[in-house]
């Protein structure tokens, strides 16, 4: 027995919950295998994954991956959460030189499990060394879904079920030119309004207390590209005098790269794009290829020694499950085996800007521009048609369904993130379901009104 959800909607099963995202579309492919760039549902009908399981599966869905994995941890199938093992502490090893190779920093790494679990360690990590405080985000963050880190993300939608209010939240204007206030038609790049709007927190008119004030900012967060914000990137100038002033201020530098950190956009971390040196660096997505719940939370010396700290100031069940370590220590073995994965991303960045001008060329009056920044890239369309067009890319072709994706900060953003490791004909392939979608989204009525 079935039941629809409403007049429009999928029938949900009776035994499944419906509050999450699954079942906001009338087509729910149920998918039983995967392979390389591809998923296979049920009816055998193949799906092309240019989202990549939500940015996490950077090198292909790989089942030998998870053979490696067990190879690790098959002795110690579980182990308490306040005891140690050689696998985890192997695995903190190998985890610090990624962070502080890039920062020229020595620092510590916490585990914990999803992002936003991550982003709230991070908050904890902060909050010891400088106190309690105000969080300062750009307009269009996502720094995940739960109380606290639903405060930080910007979407009211994400507070209106469970939410921390007690913590402080200030916004800076949005660092996307296509909604920014302060833009300037036919200019590509922030303006001197934009850089001041940054760097304003802190006065006496602000509201927002900065050095000196007993209530005050303790830490900064940022993306460097807002994934859910529709694959924004803030502009290099206007981000690093955004730290800059957080630093003068006082306040924990945060970078977010669970979307974007292990070559996403190009080199290892995404904040190295604007030539910002973070103190916290929140990473997850990419370390395990989506095979297990994982983030790692590095942070420079002193931030997560126990001085600062201390032991017992976080415990999660899950924390050193031997699985996700050995998961981490199979897709670290992946990444330390690619040659060069920074000059093969910008490669295939530059193959996906050739297609997506193709399309936009092809399509002008429904595609206003494209922008891609390493593997990952941003379809800005005339109109808030992201969510329809996001749908129309499952079923548009009889060969093989397109898997992209839309958010609801951003409806005329069709992101597009494809593993890392993706293949010219699978790129052909990816252009050519666009260009038909495209082609049945126009004659959509209304679309073009």
């Amino acid at each position: 027995m079935t039941r629809t959800t409403d007049a429009t909607g999928p029938e949900v099963p009776t035994y499944a919950g419906a509050g999450n995202l699954i079942y906001r579309a009338q087509h729910v492919p149920r998918f039983v295998g995967a392979e390389g760039s591809y998923l296979r549902a049920a009816d055998g009908r193949r799906y092309l994954d240019a989202e990549a399981a939500n940015g996490t599966v950077a090198l292909g869905y790989d089942r030998e991956l998870l053979r490696e994995a067990l190879a690790h941890c098959q002795d110690l199938p579980a182990l308490p959460s306040f005891c140690e093992s050689e696998l985890r502490l192997g695995v903190l090893r190998r985890l610090e030189p990624l962070f502080s190779d890039i920062t020229g920093t020595p620092g510590r790494v916490e585990l914990d499990l999803g992002g936003a679990q991550g982003m709230e360690t991070a908050l904890r990590i902060a909050f010891s060394a400088v106190g309690p405080g105000a969080v300062v985000v750009f307009e269009g963050a996502f720094h995940g879904r739960s109380g606290v880190t639903g405060m930080l993300s910007s979407s009211p939608r994400y507070r209106e079920l469970l939410a921390a209010p007690g913590l402080e939240v200030v916004r800076l204007p949005t660092p996307d030119c296509d909604r920014c206030v302060h833009a300037v038609a036919d200019q590509p790049h922030c303006t001197a309004g934009c850089r001041a709007a940054v760097s304003r927190w802190g006065s006496e008119l602000s509201g927002v207390g900065g050095a000196g004030h007993a209530r005050r900012v303790s830490a900064f967060v940022f993306e460097a590209v807002q994934n859910v914000a529709g694959m924004a990137e803030p502009d290099a100038v206007l981000l690093r005098e955004a730290v800059a002033h957080a630093r003068r201020n006082g306040a924990v530098i945060i970078a977010d790269e669970i979307f974007t950190g292990m070559h996403r956009t190009g080199p290892r971390w995404g904040f190295q794009r604007a030539g910002v040196e973070p103190d916290i660096v929140v990473a997850s997505k990419a370390l395990t290829n989506g095979a297990a719940a994982l983030s790692a939370i590095w942070a420079r010396e002193p931030l997560a020694d126990p001085g600062s700290y201390r032991p017992g100031s976080h415990s999660s069940t899950y924390i050193g499950i031997p699985h996700a370590l050995g998961v981490v220590r199979a897709v670290t073995d992946r990444w330390s085996r690619w040659p060069d994965p920074e000059k093969d991303v910008a490669a295939l960045g530059r193959r996906m800007a050739g297609r997506l001008e193709q399309l936009r060329a092809a399509h002008p009056a429904l595609v206003r521009r494209t922008a891609v920044f390493g593997g990952a890239a941003r379809l800005v369309l005339n109109g808030d048609h992201a969510p329809l067009l996001r749908r129309i890319c499952l079923s548009a072709d009889p060969r093989v369904g397109l898997v992209v994706a839309s958010t609801g900060m951003a409806s005329d953003v069709i992101n597009i993130h494809p593993p890392l490791v993706i293949g010219e004909e699978d790129l052909d392939t990816m252009t050519e379901v666009l260009d038909v979608a495209l082609r049945q989204l126009a004659r959509t009525d209304g679309v073009l009104s």
